[in-house]
């Protein structure tokens, strides 16, 4: 196998006697084993009368198997390991995935290899498990990239499995008058679950013969009876279908245009990528480009380029543009724009020299690849292997080998008005259709001949340009002088009042790539909901007015992300070291001073407006958590910040602005390639530019509000949503070592049965979790559910009912138990970071804490120490502080939902609880 220099693991490719392929990793380093399947079955080989199939068949999988037949057997050994599990159904592939402490290797993979040999398909989990695909449905119904995906399907090629539902839901995985829904999943899963159309990738730290022994004895008895992949050799669109305007109604405040090309098929093309090509020039974001124009002339915020579809037969290319208001009233000018620079590309736009430049980056980003986690790379590289050759598996993604100017052309000429779906979303659409699943409106027309003919022939625009060659490609890929004495943790270069720099030069991972952190913080940021809002418009502006510069850096391996938090302002620089400090040169004047314009004010105030807006349309339990953070922690409820930003001018932002950093805490830390002198160097830039004049100050912290002991709070929520959710957090009492040990401890036993129980057995919603949930490292768990059939009364029973249960259980939890949950809690706890950018992150974290650096080492220790009365004790003391967070969704009769519900005043309290928190 082709792979980086720096990639010191050990492959192995073969197939088995029954035809199953397989690719085997071996990390000794690996603090964490892997394994994915693949089969080359998806939700495009549903049978027409039975949408949804081969999602039901991907959740039915996991309920029992001959081998081990309980329900949750599979998924509680994976838990008790310190691991974790899912999968997905595509529209061509189904992909089941898991990691785990390697010792547990043998029996994940022994109970997961049971999935493709003997499943039972119990009747009783049959019946359970079509609710849970239903409550997914429901779920998920206010989506509006789903309602958009499901809307686009009813004017596509009803023959082509592309068109057809694939989700399910009650009603199509019912039994039907000549088959049974159960008989329909077996003759599905003999169809199609053939040896010779699975793909397995297994990693871990074994060796290469270890990890083959595993799956040779376990993999070899999955039956191969020569399944044939299903194809759909129906076109995407029928002929004469297009070009077709489509119009759909949206839930969100927002605004998009996308144009859709069906195409000739891409897949043989994979060494050369003309495709990729062609979308990196017309999504390119610099001077001169189709994005820049637009914004300038204040018509979009947002543009996207890339491949929609790719199917063996054939594909689909899209743009994507996110529209202002004034963009809306100007389709036709702006579909015009698009074809005039798809002509100036077919003029000028096939240049070797570009596509040099891309591969050259490409090249790059593939020598110096840091792999990620262990179970996203198996999932990964399960899908590659039914598609590239074994040799190609790592590097088939950063491929560009030839550039063929005919290759590229030929693609281009088929990005025609002619050939086209012009689709427009806003929430003022007035439908004349409504997709039956989704309730989502529509409407569509034919593209009239004389709009089509304006775009075939596209007057020239000389604002835009082909763009040029990118300034911020590394000149030198060399690591920098090493320190005499490496320190084995950051350590504080620099160390006055209300201004820190940590710095720490890399010894292990070896690349020319820095991290660069820095924090701003200041009390002001905190005072009321209008700072709040002026510091998210502050880097808003910023992103905006740096939009062309950052993104130039970031197609040369140089990113940067700008964000507003609750205590300030951050960025954080990453990426190749060598153009860091020029880079940092140009930001910081800008940070500094933006340009607050009439112009570009207003369209970020509307930006945030709507992001605000559209938070109202999250999921029910998502409501829930962004009021549990709001009560708790951040203070300013979505209204507050509505309500503020409402009244902000540009003149009272720049005053604003002006006093920001007028007393202020700062944090730097600088980690990776670079040397004692260049962090000392950067971060005097920092202070001169930005700090210059500002007093310091320390220990700005948030500050988190202590449940009140044995009052339970309770908020309801009015949605519109048709489920119903209780979110129930049980909070801590300290932020102790011991304490947080114990709550992570305990959520490690109690998720797993928290799922079993009012998921798979009582089927009260597809959305079913307990999570451990620290806030400033107060430690809490929530419990959550978001329901289609239980109200929150109902659900608050069941919580009521299954803790009682817990404490009983854990009182006879055995030591053999006990020890397999703290070593599974205790392997995620000292995972070792496998890249850079990771390590970075988790020192920035520690930085809030104490600063050791070590506190998942100190924690990993404590967890050891925990016994079972500690658990007891620890629940028993959890339960004595609660916060409800409830929404009744369609659930509550018509008749009574006048009445008021009752209601314990959360918000209240916690607003009065504010002033006296244990926990600032």
């Amino acid at each position: 196998m082709l792979k980086s220099p720096f990639d010191n693991r050990e492959f192995d490719a073969f197939v088995l006697p029954n035809q199953l392929k397989v690719l085997l990793i071996s990390d000794p380093e690996a603090e964490k084993a892997a394994a994915s399947m693949d089969v080359a079955v998806g939700s495009g080989a549903n049978p027409e009368a039975i949408p949804g199939l081969a999602h039901f068949l991907e959740h039915m999988l996991f309920l029992g198997t001959g081998k081990y037949p309980e329900a949750d057997s599979y998924q509680s050994f994976i838990s008790a390991n310190g691991g974790s599990h899912n999968a997905f159904t595509a529209y061509e592939n189904t992909n089941y995935f898991f990691d785990i402490r390697p010792q547990a290797l043998p029996g994940a993979l022994d109970r997961f290899s049971r999935f493709f040999i003997d499943p039972l398909f119990s009747p009783e989990y049959v019946e359970r498990e079509r609710h849970a695909v239903e409550s997914e449905f429901q779920a998920r119904r206010r989506d509006d990239r789903r309602r958009a995906h499901e809307v686009t399907k009813q004017v596509m090629n009803p023959a082509h499995g592309w068109s057809r539902f694939a989700v399910g839901d009650l009603r199509s995985l019912s039994d039907q008058e000549d088959l049974a829904i159960r008989d329909a999943l077996i003759d599905f899963y003999h169809q199609y679950y053939s040896a010779n159309l699975m793909s397995l990738v297994v990693s871990g730290p074994q060796s290469l013969e270890e990890l083959r022994e595993l799956v040779e004895m376990r993999f070899s008895d999955i039956a191969n009876f020569n399944a044939t992949a299903y194809r759909d050799l129906e076109p995407l669109f029928e002929p004469g279908q297009l070009p077709l305007q489509l119009e759909i109604q949206t839930l969100r405040q927002q605004r998009s245009l996308s144009l859709l090309f069906p195409i000739d098929p891409i897949r043989e093309q994979w060494r050369n990528k003309p495709l990729y090509f062609i979308a990196s020039l017309i999504g390119y974001e610099g001077e001169g480009s189709l994005f820049a124009w637009l914004k300038d002339a204040e018509l979009a915020t947002g543009l996207a380029a890339f491949t929609a579809i790719d199917l063996p037969e054939q594909a689909a290319f899209q743009i994507e543009i996110e529209l202002t208001e004034a963009g809306l009233q100007q389709i036709d000018a702006i579909t015009e724009q698009v074809f005039a620079y798809i002509h100036l590309l077919q003029a000028q736009g096939l240049d070797p020299d570009l596509y040099e430049e891309i591969r050259e980056l490409a090249t790059l980003q593939f020598q110096f690849r840091e792999p990620p986690p262990a179970i996203r790379e198996v999932m990964m590289l399960a899908q590659l292997q039914q598609q590239y050759p074994v040799e190609n598996l790592l590097n088939a993604q950063y491929l560009l080998e030839n550039y063929d100017a005919e290759q590229i052309q030929h693609y281009l000429l088929q990005l025609r008005p002619d050939n086209l779906l012009l689709t427009i979303q806003h929430p003022d659409v007035e439908p004349v259709f409504t997709e039956a699943r989704y309730n989502a409106g529509y409407r569509f027309a034919p593209l009239e001949a004389e709009r089509l003919a304006s775009w075939q022939d596209p007057q020239p625009n000389p604002a835009l340009a082909i763009r040029a060659l990118n300034p911020f490609i590394p000149d030198s890929l060399e690591l920098t002088e090493r320190v005499d004495t490496p320190s084995e943790l950051p350590i504080a270069l620099l160390e006055e009042p209300g201004f820190t720099l940590w710095y720490q030069q890399d010894q292990q991972f070896q690349r020319p790539r820095a991290d660069l952190y820095l924090a701003i913080m200041t009390h002001l940021a905190l005072a009321s909901p209008e700072n709040a809002v002026m510091v998210e418009l502050y880097t808003r502006i910023l992103n905006d007015q740096l939009n062309s510069l950052l993104y130039d850096a970031s197609l040369a391996g140089l990113n940067v992300s700008l964000y507003a938090h609750l205590r300030g302002v951050s960025l954080q620089l990453s990426g190749y070291n060598d153009k860091q400090p020029k880079l940092l040169e140009k930001l910081l004047p800008i940070l500094h001073a933006p340009e607050i314009t009439a112009a570009r004010f207003e369209r970020v105030r509307l930006q945030l407006e709507e992001h605000l807006i559209n938070q109202r349309q999250e999921g029910p339990y998502q409501l829930a958590m962004q009021q549990l953070f709001t009560g708790l922690m951040s203070r300013w409820s979505t209204e507050d910040r509505l309500n503020a930003l409402a009244e902000i001018t540009p003149e009272q932002l720049q005053q604003f602005l002006n006093e920001l950093f007028m007393e202020t805490e700062v944090r730097i830390l600088a980690h990776g390639n670079l040397t004692p002198d260049t962090a000392l160097s950067m971060s005097e830039q920092i202070r001169s530019t930005l700090l210059s004049g500002s007093n310091p100050v320390t220990g700005i912290r948030v500050p988190v509000v202590d449940l009140p002991l044995d009052q339970p709070l309770i908020d309801t929520l009015s949605l519109e949503h048709t489920d119903a959710t209780l979110v129930r957090y049980l909070q801590g009492s300290d932020r102790s070592l011991e304490q947080r040990a114990r709550v992570a401890l305990l959520n490690e036993v109690i998720s797993t049965p928290f799922y079993s129980r009012l998921r798979t057995e009582k089927q009260l919603g597809y959305i079913v979790f307990a999570n451990y949930l620290p806030m400033s490292d107060v430690p809490g768990i929530a419990l959550i559910v978001q329901s289609p059939v239980a109200a929150p009364l109902k659900l608050a029973n069941e919580y009521d009912l299954f803790m009682s249960q817990m404490l009983t259980e854990l009182e006879s939890l055995t030591d053999a138990q006990l020890e397999e949950f703290r070593q599974g809690l205790r392997s995620r706890l000292l995972q070792p970071d496998m890249r850079l950018s990771e390590r970075s992150q988790r020192y920035w974290r520690e930085l809030d804490r104490d600063g050791s650096f070590t506190s998942h080492l100190q924690l990993a220790e404590q967890v050891s120490l925990v016994q079972r009365e500690d658990l007891v004790e620890q629940l028993q003391a959890l339960l004595e502080r609660q916060y409800d967070i409830r929404s009744f969704g369609g659930l509550l009769p018509d008749s009574d939902k006048g009445i008021e519900i009752p209601d314990f005043s959360g918000t209240e309290t916690l607003q009065q609880r504010r002033q006296q928190s244990l926990f600032h």
